[in-house]
């Protein structure tokens, strides 16, 4: 077998290996932007789209305008009745032929609610617009959160994504190296074999993450309305995550301001006033009105007044369902006050267990993973170590780098719990938060 000579061979690789390197820096330079890059679409464009297009804000648009109509309706006076009743009136007297005459009834009357009861109607009509439009809100902010969380899964996935495909292309620059090292006779067997099985790992890790970033591309198309399949073109960068008061200030913050309290106590006082409402309904309503006779020649005016009497109908079950109906709004309220104390702590706590792990990886931690592997890579090039301690180093490295961007998205993913939790974004709590300066 013909030998290829040390010299040559490490020339070979020293090329091999510098081009490799090049596909491994995490920080390439900044190249002109392409179409693509152009269009992208930033997170506030995003948020934007959803507003417009998701068809879930159609729905509690709809039922905004639904609750409006129900106000309109309670502000509305019933519709008079009007009656008439044509007749005729035949009279007979001895020794006269019978005569017919014209005879008829006309009336108009009005129902009137007892006093108080339009009242109630319209404050229980206009609790619902209010509880209506709060829900409205609320899903809106919510939509956002979503979307920034999904924004930024994206954004780290398609980061691993790269990561790995650098991973697999310099696994298989290794492998075509090692194959011309152990041809060469300078390497035995067993390096190619575990630079073959580092390849498969890498095409196994690439396919993961490409799945990743699938569902995460599948998530934000379905927050924003966009078919699942659609292509999405993003531009961000990761920002710094907020600053966060202390547990006891953010409890404080979302008991005042969750949007979903604010809905849940809207819904007590309503069905308070629907409660009174029931109540009052077992006081009859009134229909007045005025009525004219006519008969041959004559004339009869009057004005009628009539009214139910409440003698078996007592509204006993109708008060028995809305006062059940108030207890499970209070109920519900309390419980959602537990599950919103739970929420924040718990998110929270995720959120600064996130940001510790994420100190960890410190541009400078994560520049010297970068230099020991380029190390390493020149180390083999040049015979100075073994295919494993590189094969080592170059593990270490892109490991670090996934485990990095996957505590970015836990980070994200908390942060986003934790704005759920408040119902509002966490820079616009610090925007918000009440000054200390007197």
């Amino acid at each position: 077998m013909k030998r290829i000579s040390y010299v040559s061979l490490a020339t070979l690789l020293a090329a091999m290996l510098g081009s490799a390197a090049a596909l491994a820096q995490t920080n390439p330079p900044p190249s002109a932007p392409s179409p693509e890059q152009r269009d992208a679409a930033t997170l506030e464009v995003l948020i934007s789209e959803a507003w417009t297009n998701n068809p879930e804000v159609r729905l509690y648009e709809a039922a905004v305008a639904g609750a409006r109509g129900e106000l309109v309706t309670a502000k509305t006076w019933n519709n008079p009745e009007v009656s008439f009743a044509p007749g005729a009136v035949r009279t007979e007297e001895s020794g006269s032929p019978s005569r017919t005459g014209f005879h008829g009834d006309f009336g108009v009357s009005q129902t009137f609610l007892f006093p108080g009861k339009r009242a109630l109607q319209k404050a229980v009509a206009q609790k619902a617009v209010d509880s209506r439009q709060l829900a409205l809100s609320a899903f809106r902010t919510q939509l956002a959160i979503q979307v920034h969380r999904a924004f930024y899964n994206l954004l780290a996935a398609r980061q691993v994504v790269a990561l790995q495909q650098r991973h697999l292309e310099l696994a298989q620059s290794f492998l075509e190296a090692a194959k011309k090292k152990v041809e060469g006779g300078f390497a035995p067997d067993f390096e190619q074999t575990k630079a073959e099985v580092d390849v498969a790992a890498g095409r196994k890790s690439l396919r993961e993450a490409q799945a990743q970033e699938a569902v995460a591309r599948t998530a934000l198309n379905s927050l924003v309305g966009r078919k699942l399949d659609s292509p999405v073109t993003i531009a961000g960068e990761f920002s710094e995550s907020p600053t966060v008061p202390d547990e006891a200030t953010l409890l404080n913050y979302a008991m005042a301001q969750n949007p979903s309290l604010k809905i849940q106590t809207a819904e007590v006082e309503r069905s308070g006033l629907s409660l009174a409402l029931t109540k009052k309904s077992r006081l009859p309503d009134f229909t007045v009105g005025p009525s004219v006779e006519y008969r041959e020649g004559e004339q009869i005016y009057g004005l009628g007044i009539s009214l139910p009497l409440p003698f078996w109908d007592k509204k006993k079950g109708a008060i028995t369902t809305a006062t059940a109906e108030q207890q499970r709004a209070l109920a519900e309220l309390d419980t959602l006050r537990r599950d919103i104390i739970r929420e924040v702590s718990s998110a929270g706590h995720l959120l600064a267990a996130a940001r510790e792990s994420l100190a960890i990886y410190t541009p400078e931690f994560r520049g010297k993973l970068k230099a020991a592997l380029d190390n390493a890579s020149q180390s083999y090039a040049e015979g100075r170590t073994s295919l494993l301690v590189y094969l080592e180093t170059e593990r270490t490295h892109y490991d670090t780098e996934a485990a990095y961007y996957e505590t970015l998205q836990r980070l994200y993913d908390a942060q986003a719990a934790l704005e759920a939790a408040l119902g509002t974004p966490l820079n616009e709590l610090e925007k918000n938060k009440p000054s200390t300066n007197k």
